[in-house]
């Protein structure tokens, strides 16, 4: 297994293995806008975030990990969103999981579908090509798309799972586990390390990470940035 996980996976995915994605100005590097709202330093220094200025456009935010940004006069940091980092240092799940017939593995076709289910619980973070980050499963009721889970930020040795969301409707089915171990699976064939980044107030997801084996690594703040007006 990797060794350590990077505090700031933003960074190093966009200088690795997500290398095809990044947009550049100087120091600073950052997703597409339809990709995800991310975007980091060189190195994680913050001390003078202005080179992000030239990848943003008015009236759009994207996040850095880490160290509080210094504002500019081109640039407004909002309100910290803080979170922890969870890993998986357990062996996966039992076999039959990867298996199981009710798990679809998502198409371009329904970047639709996933975007509309996201954004019921987390609205912006996936978007229209967010799904072109990794691998992500579904589970349909029917034609609706009522649960799903998949690869977020790629780091040499790691896969962060992200869009881990059922439907209201739905809940209480262990679709979410169902998709999550499949994902741990798939990662512990391609000896990689599972990990995720979950809101420190969302104790619902955190319990049910941690039954699952998840563990905190660690806290890290999630800072927007945007172009002041």
């Amino acid at each position: 297994m990797p060794e350590k996980l990077p505090v700031d996976p933003v960074w190093n995915a966009l200088e690795t293995v997500h290398a095809h994605f990044a947009l550049r100005n100087g120091t600073a590097v950052r997703y597409p806008a339809d990709v995800v709202p991310f975007a980091a330093m060189d190195q994680g220094n913050h001390s003078d975030p202005s080179p992000l200025a030239q990848l943003l456009t008015l009236g759009e935010h994207v996040y850095v990990i880490g160290a509080q940004p210094q504002a500019t006069n081109i640039l407004r940091i909002g309100p910290a969103l803080n979170c922890f980092q969870m890993i998986f240092p357990l062996p996966p799940p039992a076999n039959g999981v990867a298996n199981d017939s009710t798990i679809l593995r998502m198409t371009p076709d329904d970047a639709p579908a996933m975007v509309a289910l996201t954004d019921l619980a987390f609205p912006g973070f996936f978007r229209a090509r967010t799904h072109e980050m990794g691998t992500y499963y579904g589970i349909r009721m029917g034609n609706e798309l009522i649960a799903m889970a998949g690869e977020r930020l790629a780091v040499p040795g790691f896969r962060e799972i992200s869009a881990v969301v059922t439907h209201p409707a739905h809940i209480g089915h262990g679709y979410a586990t169902l998709l999550v171990n499949r994902l741990l699976q798939d990662h512990a064939t391609a000896g990689l390390q599972s990990f995720l980044h979950v809101t420190e107030r969302n104790s619902h997801a955190i319990a049910i990470y941690k039954r699952m084996g998840f563990v905190v690594l660690r806290s890290v703040v999630l800072w927007p940035v945007s172009l002041a007006p």
